[in-house]
């Protein structure tokens, strides 16, 4: 099967290419380049079965031409960051995503290609119940980031197409990937929690972490090629269903930091200067997985280990950026 992944040098990205062609399928990646980078996708590149178009998908005809000839299209493809960077261009955002996503479903609707949506754990934003199942979805309330009010938008287009034109979807929702190909954002802030904390961690003075917050903010971190091998499982299996995709390793950020101090060979603990936290940014996050399970999937890499492999690999992409 040939599959078009939007956004596929991203991070989840280039790691759902290696599963899909692990996997055997032939893989097409459009990417814009605004996020990821060709060095994501360098291991691909002698690949015969992998092939890579530089292109906007905000441009309607380079989505359709890069559906002309695919089975199914991974939508990866969005404006994404940390919670500040949700704040700093809330209207371009929602604005860029919504058109992507638009554009990815128009380019399906002809010949009914099967579009598996990539979503967030964000639409839980408004969660009353923990662990948040797919279908407490339905009691939360609406999402207050334009990030996650797109994401959720994504959802009722995803099903609009399918009821008004018959094209099949999969939704799944990754609740916080981590893992090595994301680096930090120029601002605290702008990147997600773990490569934020170990920035910060690095360039600390006088044993002083500055955390959002309290601290007490809880998280379920799932690691990359967890998330990408839940993606493609339910890619092949399901159809016209969500899922979430998440570690059910529920942790606090402030015990967090504490392990990232440790891996990176800090001395003593650290003392946290609290900040305050972005509007919006919500206490607990729990996904129940337990729907995805029914599929064989369960993540293989426990938090501990995944965070060994992410810091080191963090670390030195920080201090030698040009690697």
């Amino acid at each position: 099967m040939k599959a078009l992944i939007t956004g596929g040098a991203g991070f989840i990205g280039h790691h759902l290419v290696r599963e899909l062609l692990r996997k055997g399928n032939g893989v097409k990646v459009l990417d814009d380049l605004s996020k990821g980078g060709l060095k994501n996708l360098e291991e691909f590149a002698l690949n015969p079965d992998f092939e890579f178009t530089e292109g906007d998908l905000i441009d309607k005809e380079i989505a359709r031409k890069a559906a002309e000839d695919v089975e199914v299209i991974y939508h990866l493809a969005a404006k994404i960051g940390g919670i500040g960077y949700f704040h700093k261009i809330p209207a371009s955002l929602l604005r860029d995503n919504l058109e992507m996503i638009l554009n990815v479903f128009e380019a399906a609707k002809n010949k009914r290609i099967k579009v598996v949506y990539l979503s967030s754990s964000m639409v839980y934003e408004g969660a009353k119940e923990f662990p948040s199942s797919e279908e407490s979805l339905k009691g939360c309330s609406l999402p207050s980031t334009s990030y996650g009010f797109s994401k959720l938008s994504g959802e009722y287009i995803a099903r609009a197409y399918n009821q008004e034109f018959g094209v099949p979807f999969t939704i799944v929702r990754p609740f916080n990937a981590y893992g090595p190909g994301e680096t930090p954002g120029d601002y605290v802030g702008y990147s997600h929690v773990i490569p934020d904390l170990v920035k910060k961690i690095l360039n600390e003075k006088n044993g002083a972490v500055e955390i959002f917050g309290l601290g007490n903010q809880t998280r379920c971190f799932t690691y990359v090629e967890d998330i990408a091998s839940g993606i493609a499982l339910v890619g092949e299996k399901a159809t016209d269903d969500d899922f979430n995709i998440g570690s059910s390793e529920e942790i606090r950020v402030d015990i967090l930091a504490k392990k990232i101090w440790r891996i990176i060979g800090k001395n003593g603990e650290p003392e946290f200067r609290h900040v305050d936290s972005y509007r919006d940014d919500v206490l607990r996050r729990v996904p129940d997985c337990s729907k995805i399970r029914k599929y064989g999937w369960d993540p293989a890499i426990p938090l501990d280990k995944g965070l060994e492999t992410t810091i080191n690999w963090l670390v030195q992409r920080i201090k030698n950026p040009c690697n």
